[in-house]
């Protein structure tokens, strides 16, 4: 059972993409800063914590980490309905998981309708001799959905800290925004906060 903190506040991060394209792999990292060679494939839906603090609040987050089986399919969308923030995920050395990114972002707007807290990242960078897909192709896709890219490496640690808290600051940006209807969000900056944020954490993890 999870200890609910009332000075902790809750976001739920949903991780969707196809099976194998290392949802599982960047959670642990993101959280734990852990890496394993192989993972057993994840069965409908798992989570892990990571409690952080932004701006002197607290926040716990829950990074969802789903199945990208096409039976499980249909259970990853009706978990939409529960997150604050989306995570889009392929495999840079994978066509059919890039191709499939339309189809996850898609049934992402179809629950939570447009400007919802998104980001789209491209995973195993660190195999570049396996690449089948360019940066450029991931980038493109980012600017006609107006979502923020990365390409990142659980293996080498690359990017993924900026990713995890780019898509925590996308959800806070949103809540105060509608906190403070006409007043200028605390969070303007996601991405240079961000890259500040995983270079803080890093230095306290431990490998």
């Amino acid at each position: 059972m999870v200890e609910e903190n009332e000075n902790e506040e809750r976001i739920n991060i949903m991780t969707l993409g196809n099976t194998e394209v290392g949802k599982t792999s960047f959670i642990l990292r993101f959280t734990e800063n852990q890496y394993q060679d192989s993972y057993l494939a994840t069965v409908g839906v798992d989570f892990k914590l990571k409690s952080i603090t932004i701006k002197e609040k607290q926040y716990k987050l829950f990074f969802y980490d789903t199945t990208g089986q096409e039976r499980y399919k249909s259970l990853s969308v009706n978990l939409i309905k529960s997150a604050h923030g989306v995570i889009i995920m392929y495999d840079i050395t994978s066509k059919q998981s890039f191709n499939s990114v339309y189809d996850w972002i898609q049934n992402v707007k179809n629950v939570k309708g447009e400007n919802f807290p998104m980001i789209l990242v491209g995973n195993k960078k660190d195999k570049e001799e396996e690449r089948l897909i360019a940066k450029e192709e991931g980038e493109n896709i980012a600017k006609e959905y107006k979502i923020d890219f990365f390409e990142i490496s659980n293996k080498q640690n690359i990017n993924v800290q900026e990713a995890g808290f780019a898509i925590t600051n996308k959800v806070i940006e949103k809540r105060e925004k509608e906190g403070s209807e006409g007043s200028s969000p605390a969070y303007t900056t996601s991405s240079k906060l961000s890259k500040k944020l995983a270079q803080k954490n890093v230095k306290k993890s431990c490998c």
